[in-house]
């Protein structure tokens, strides 16, 4: 089923998906801060803009059916200025929700983020686990999820909640603030030693780019009263664990510094995708060493194996 579809933001999310979208022969609408990247020119309709641009976000949301969310200003280690941040994620979402409900956009999907469980004593984790973020980036993307339900009871605003593990894969930032993977391989590809906070128990559901995108696709056009979702592998991994794959996968091993751990870091964090399985008949497909190998050779890295 083709999509009128809003993409709010093309990042390394945004721009995997709207690969998938065009593929599909949905009809998409895409509000970013830069320029229309080359391949998706005559392809689809680029308004140049951002959430606090009212005008723009209009044009965007004209003849949408579903509203693709993915604009964040933080991660989840991030030392914000808290007030700031609040006015750019929460404050904006509120004004996309308004002009969602006077466009009338039939549903909005939303990626939020394992960050908004904090610390939990059992793994993995059910969406009906007690919510109690650690991050100001924790707190800004529960505090939209209930914007969001709230407008779902006041507005009939339908809403499709991610709540997203670790994703990786081909187009991430390798010189970014966030993303384990591509921070390594940035590190490989600069001859660089990989530095660690903590002892690299850390724990992480680790999940490949075209598995989210597939799952944001399902959010989209599924039939269903549920509105909140895990989406992940539903597998843990530690960083020790990643750097020994990438050791195995390139036969060469990753130089590693260990540094100090931060309080703001979640030592574990495995998400129950049991959901997802009942109602979207799928979930994760590629393991996490295809997954790996994949995006070194996207980064013209050569494997061993």
């Amino acid at each position: 089923m083709a999509l009128n579809a809003a993409i709010l933001g093309a990042g390394f999310i945004g721009q995997n998906f709207i690969r998938l979208g065009l593929r599909s022969g949905d009809n998409l609408r895409v509000l970013d801060h830069k320029e229309c990247p080359f391949e998706f020119e005559g392809r689809l309709i680029w308004i140049k803009g951002d959430l606090s641009d009212e005008k723009s976000v209009r044009c965007a949301l004209q003849s949408a059916d579903v509203v693709y969310h993915f604009i964040s200003s933080t991660v989840p280690g991030d030392v914000t200025d808290e007030s700031g941040e609040l006015i750019q994620n929460v404050v904006q979402t509120l004004r996309l929700l308004k002009s969602c409900v006077e466009e009338k956009v039939r549903r909005i999907v939303f990626i939020s983020s394992a960050s908004v469980y904090g610390v939990q004593d059992n793994l993995p984790i059910p969406e009906t686990a007690l919510n109690n973020p650690i991050s100001s980036h924790g707190i800004h993307k529960l505090t939209i999820e209930k914007y969001l339900q709230l407008y779902k009871y006041q507005h009939g605003l339908d809403c499709k909640i991610m709540r997203l593990s670790n994703p990786y894969g081909p187009g991430q930032s390798v010189t970014g603030r966030q993303g384990f993977v591509a921070i390594v391989i940035g590190k490989i590809l600069a001859g660089e030693t990989v530095t660690i906070r903590g002892d690299g128990s850390t724990l992480r559901d680790y999940i490949y780019i075209d598995d989210v995108c597939e799952a944001l696709h399902l959010m989209g056009t599924i039939q269903t009263g549920e509105t909140v979702f895990n989406v992940g592998s539903g597998q843990g991994h530690t960083l020790n664990q990643i750097i020994s794959i990438f050791g195995e996968l390139t036969g060469k091993p990753v130089q590693v510094e260990y540094g100090d751990s931060r309080f703001v870091d979640i030592p574990a964090s495995v998400l129950d995708i049991s959901k997802e399985k009942a109602i979207f008949g799928k979930s994760a497909d590629i393991s996490l060493s295809d997954g790996l190998a994949m995006t070194l050779r996207f980064h013209g890295i050569r494997l061993a194996v």
